[in-house]
């Protein structure tokens, strides 16, 4: 049996980063540093790729910082608002007829009457284009893009949060003019990032083994 050296301490920094991580929702108004999101981005520059569905484009993965107060966040921030307000039309109609209305249709109408996407007031709002390809496997890719980014945060104390109503805009013009991207080329996920106000507790998990099974 081949047993590999590993770094101990680094292993338990890593089991410390990963018990540490969280969904922040509030954030104070102190900006990061350049040079740490800079951090945060290249970890998600390192995550892996579908390299057999995209072939060999280098440039199959963008990142698109945007920042607190700036035209172009004003801009995303009306553009989603626009298009969850549409997706929330459809369902409302769905509804009205006696159709099965999903559990996140409430946070859909509540944006669609004006209240925050939840990233108007964080210092950035970050977009993370991963190219598509054949087969589709980009939502994939992304999911170990911002999996890294969010742990790089946790690791620079920097709080984090999911913005996921940024994966329905990679078809819109709008949205993917104000990235410089082509509508339809690349999937879509996003994130902000600032100080978090505080730290949430963490959530209740089963215990391992309980939903563990050992195959042999």
């Amino acid at each position: 049996m081949v047993t590999l050296e590993f770094d101990k301490e680094c292993n338990r920094q890593l089991d410390r980063v990963i018990e540490s991580r969280r969904s922040v929702r509030s954030f104070t108004d102190d900006v990061p540093p350049r040079e740490l999101i800079e951090q945060v981005l290249q970890a998600g520059l390192l995550a892996p790729y579908a390299s057999a569905a995209i072939g060999s484009e280098e440039l199959f993965r963008r990142f698109i910082v945007i920042e607190k107060g700036s035209d172009a966040m004003a801009a995303a921030a009306d553009t989603i608002r626009r298009n969850i307000k549409g997706a929330w039309e459809i369902i409302g109609k769905q509804a009205a007829g006696g159709g099965v209305v999903p559990p996140f249709a409430k946070r859909l109408k509540a944006i669609a009457d004006g209240a925050p996407i939840g990233f108007e007031d964080v210092p950035y709002y970050i977009v993370v284009a991963e190219l598509k390809g054949v087969p589709p496997v980009e939502q994939r890719s992304l999911a170990h893009v911002l999996e890294n980014m969010w742990l790089k945060a946790t690791a620079l104390g920097l709080g984090f949060r999911l913005i996921s109503a940024t994966t329905q805009q990679e078809g819109d013009p709008e949205f993917c003019a104000l990235l410089g991207i082509p509508p339809g080329k690349f999937g879509l996920d996003g994130c902000c990032i600032g100080y978090p106000t505080e730290v949430p507790p963490p959530t209740k998990r089963p215990a391992l083994e309980e939903v563990t099974a050992w195959l042999s």
